[in-house]
């Protein structure tokens, strides 16, 4: 037998036994021919896995390449493969690249990224799907729809109901692009565009979704002190429409907060035993990377950027969001300013630095930052319980998603910071479970890999098998790690010693290879 690649000897997680166990791995035409002893065969390029471990490549659930437009700009995507990363899921919060109903559409994405030099030469997510195949991709795309950016196609800037005629336009879209290959559906909820989504509405997309068998993926109208009743209004959507459920980034923010896990637990716990499909992806962090601007009352942001620049500026609504802020006992102060491409002087400033310049509450400066970046600003804050955390990683409905994008590590602090999940996830997710001893190494990869493909529907990856694609990772268990910090994110991840993506070889670490460009567009 003569292979393309031949991984010798390695220690294999394949995502389906509960044991690890040694065995060769013949790849040809990006396809897995054989797993087994293959001591007789030859290969065009062979891999010794001595002492390493050899894994399905690992799938993001949540990715935002697309909303950050990296995915254009770099879609080499290096910070994703160098950590092991074969396949990415875009399309999250509400918010995609396609389809664009006018351009009205496109600025669901400005509160991540703005829209200045964007390359947008699309209109359907069938256009959209192609034109991204020709593009030099480092790892493998699945994209949701995103309701904020189909709404906004269709509603423009105002923030209302939509009507039974405007859903109806909605529905047809969201067909349109599943046909076109979209996996399914997600929305926002916290943010201004989608606020004020009627149930109806919300419900009559989730079961045309569920109808398709396809993925709806909600971030929670609140992750603090409404997160339960913010989970139940999700889970009766997905109950009533039978939609499958993804809740994204799922946390607890805020000290004053962490009591509600408990009775959070309870509520996904008791739906899926009623026979919900429900699930929701975490990241090994305890620092949140967020929109400024949902920190005001949501009646303050409902109307999008402009509503927000005239409350701000109006003094009794200024009055009232100052109260807001000052009752909400979080820690305003600690928050770090990472990006802020309309002022990148606030750039790796607390919120207290800039309070103590301007010689003004923390509140204020909140409001003064919010109208120095005309809204845009994206902060880091560490608002997290580490408890919380390992909790919700070792939970049985759990999987591990980055909620990052794609870099290389030529970006640099000059276009401002991003959080180091975006270059380390998997890797610290991994570190976390030799180090801490918080689960198998067998569970632990099962929540990258197979887990994750059958919850999101994708049907040959995630197992080291037979006729499944080659996506493929080789990692030292003794090295693995993240080198990543908040003030210099720009950094490879240790440990990764080869990643396949549709049987090439894309990363190798001893032979200097990084980001060859063998990702696909792949759809269910």
């Amino acid at each position: 037998m003569t292979f393309d690649i031949l991984i010798r000897n390695g220690n294999v997680l394949d995502g389906i036994a509960d044991k690890a166990y040694s065995a060769d791995i013949g790849i040809s035409g990006g396809m897995i021919k054989s797993v087994g002893n293959l001591r007789g065969a030859r290969a065009v390029q062979t891999i010794p896995a001595d002492g390493l471990f050899v894994a399905p490549g690992f799938i993001d659930p949540q990715n935002h390449s697309d909303s950050y437009l990296t995915l254009l700009e770099i879609p080499s995507m290096d910070s994703l493969v160098t950590q092991g990363i074969t396949t990415i899921i875009v399309g999250h919060c509400g918010t995609s690249l396609a389809p664009l109903a006018s351009p009205e559409a496109l600025k669901s994405i400005q509160k991540w990224h703005s829209l200045v030099g964007a390359n947008i030469n699309w209109q359907t997510y069938a256009e959209y799907a192609k034109i991204l195949s020709h593009y030099p991709l480092g790892a493998n795309v699945m994209g949701l729809v995103g309701h904020a950016t189909v709404r906004r196609g269709l509603l423009g800037d105002q923030v209302r109901t939509a009507t039974v005629e405007e859903i109806a336009m909605i529905e047809k879209m969201l067909l349109d692009s599943f046909d076109a290959g979209a996996i399914g559906v997600s929305f926002g909820l916290v943010y201004a565009h989608e606020v004020n989504s009627s149930k109806q509405e919300l419900v009559s997309v989730a079961k045309m979704t569920a109808a398709r068998d396809k993925i709806l993926s909600v971030h929670l109208r609140s992750e603090g002190s409404a997160v339960v009743p913010a989970l139940q209004e999700v889970i009766e959507i997905a109950q009533e429409s039978g939609a499958s459920l993804k809740i994204s980034h799922f946390k607890i923010r805020g000290q004053k907060n962490y009591h509600y896990l408990e009775e959070a637990l309870s509520v996904i716990d008791r739906a899926y035993q009623r026979g919900v499909n429900v699930f929701f992806d975490v990241y090994p962090y305890t620092t949140s990377w967020t929109v400024l601007y949902t920190y005001l009352p949501k009646w303050a942001y409902e109307g999008g950027r402009k509503a927000i620049l005239q409350n701000i500026n109006d003094r009794t609504s200024r009055q009232k969001i100052l109260a807001h802020l000052s009752s909400q006992e979080s820690n305003l102060g600690s928050i770090f300013i990472a990006t802020s491409e309309t002022n990148p002087g606030l750039t790796g400033k607390t919120l207290a630095q800039i309070a103590a310049n301007q010689e003004v509450s923390v509140e204020e400066a909140l409001l003064n930052t919010l109208e120095a970046t005309a809204t845009h600003a994206i902060v880091f804050d560490r608002n997290l319980s580490e408890e919380i955390m390992t909790t919700l990683l070792k939970h049985p409905l759990s999987i591990i998603g980055t909620d990052g994008a794609g870099y290389d590590f030529s970006y640099s602090s000059f276009h401002g910071l991003v959080h180091p999940r975006c270059f380390g996830t998997m890797p610290r997710f991994l570190s976390l479970v030799r180090d801490k001893k918080i689960m198998s190494w067998e569970e632990a990869v099962k929540k990258m890999t197979s887990r994750t493909a059958d919850k999101m529907g994708i049907k040959n990856r995630g197992r080291i098998a037979a006729g499944m694609a080659a996506d493929v990772v080789v990692f030292d268990p003794h090295s693995i790690g993240s080198r990543a910090t908040y003030e210099n994110p720009y950094q490879q991840a240790d440990g990764l010693s080869y990643v396949i993506v549709n049987g090439r070889v894309s990363f190798a670490y001893r032979e200097s290879v990084v980001g060859v460009p063998t990702g696909l567009i792949l759809r269910t």
